[in-house]
């Protein structure tokens, strides 16, 4: 059987990137690692070729992606959008995942582009102009899609970059959102010198005590429900403290529960102390996470979702509204 070609880049968009001399690349609020990567990689190309590109970044993310920040024009997040000729919103479908309190849209002046694999329902779409796929393994998988439809050979540290945002969002090529067009991607990338173990070294190695440390505390705080089928875990500001750490190093913990056996969900439960509780989910077939995130205003895929629970002022109250919901959906 002949996999279907994945959707061709929109024209208005390679004409975008052709007039634009200075770009703002906005990522989702507490960037992961497919968000930064791709914010590399493309920063990288575009200025590659000669445009002015800025990168802007809100909330925290892990540091062992910090490197991924390296010799890029990082700027605190503008008042003022007149200096640019465009700005994308990356591995982010909505003004809203900036987290930035009052901006619902850009002021008259720049256009705006979306590229991003998400799931989008029509109310939650930016007036934009997007590069869109949601049977993308990735943002970094759009990114590669959009760079070869420029004719455009971007350095070797930019392949790189992609190759761990690909890497990143399926788990190292484990999940089921690790399709052929993520492997042609990545043979693509490798085959241009991107080197798979630099990725797994940074993605899975290098981490400082403090993570492992956090993680002892969210492993002793898991617990089984319905069964066996959903774990929850839980984090509090005391967590954090004694652990040394911060909310950026529980990167991947909610992936713990789904490793025993017979749990369909995993939830992990984050309080940051600021009255900002979070919740990450991970589910197997036949459990769609996204589903179940969207009844508390969230999102994202069938099998990674996530959302911040606003009736909750405690881990403790989310993980009861999250048992509330939970087992129809398991």
């Amino acid at each position: 059987m002949t996999a279907q070609a994945a959707p061709a880049v929109p024209p208005q968009i390679l004409e975008l990137l052709g007039q634009a001399r200075h770009i703002l690349i906005l990522p989702h609020n507490n960037p992961d690692g497919d968000a930064l990567g791709s914010a590399r990689a493309l920063a990288l190309a575009l200025a590659d070729s000669g445009r002015r590109v800025d990168l802007s970044l809100t909330g925290s993310w892990a540091q062992s992606l910090s490197f991924l920040l390296e010799g890029l024009s990082v700027i605190d997040f503008p008042n003022d959008f007149s200096a640019y000729d465009l700005v994308t919103l990356l591995d982010c479908h909505s003004l809203a995942r900036l987290e930035r309190i009052g901006l619902t849209a850009l002021p008259a002046g720049p256009p705006l582009m979306v590229i991003d694999h998400h799931p989008v329902s029509g109310e939650e779409k930016a007036e934009a102009f997007w590069l869109h796929d949601p049977a993308a393994s990735s943002t970094g998988e759009l990114v590669w899609r959009l760079l070869s439809a420029l004719d455009q050979s971007p350095p070797l540290e930019a392949k790189e970059a992609l190759l761990l945002a690909i890497a990143s969002d399926t788990g190292f090529f484990s999940q089921n959102n690790t399709t052929a067009g993520a492997l042609r991607t990545a043979a693509d990338l490798v085959e241009g010198g991107a080197r798979l173990e630099r990725v797994h070294r940074h993605l899975r190695e290098g981490f400082p005590l403090r993570r492992l440390k956090l993680m002892g505390r969210a492993l002793d705080s898991l617990e089984l429900y319905f069964d066996g089928r959903l774990a929850v875990a839980a984090l509090a500001p005391a967590d954090l403290k004694a652990a040394g750490a911060v909310m950026a190093d529980t990167e991947e913990f909610v992936e713990i529960g789904r490793s025993l056996a017979g749990v369909s969900l995993s939830a992990l439960v984050k309080d940051d102390g600021l009255g900002r509780v979070r919740v990450s989910l991970r589910s197997r077939e036949p459990v769609n996470a996204s589903a179940l995130a969207g009844t508390f205003g969230g999102g994202g895929h069938r099998q990674a979702a996530a959302y911040n629970d606003h009736l909750a002022a405690t881990a403790e109250e989310a993980v009861a509204h999250l048992l509330a919901r939970a087992e129809s959906f398991l």
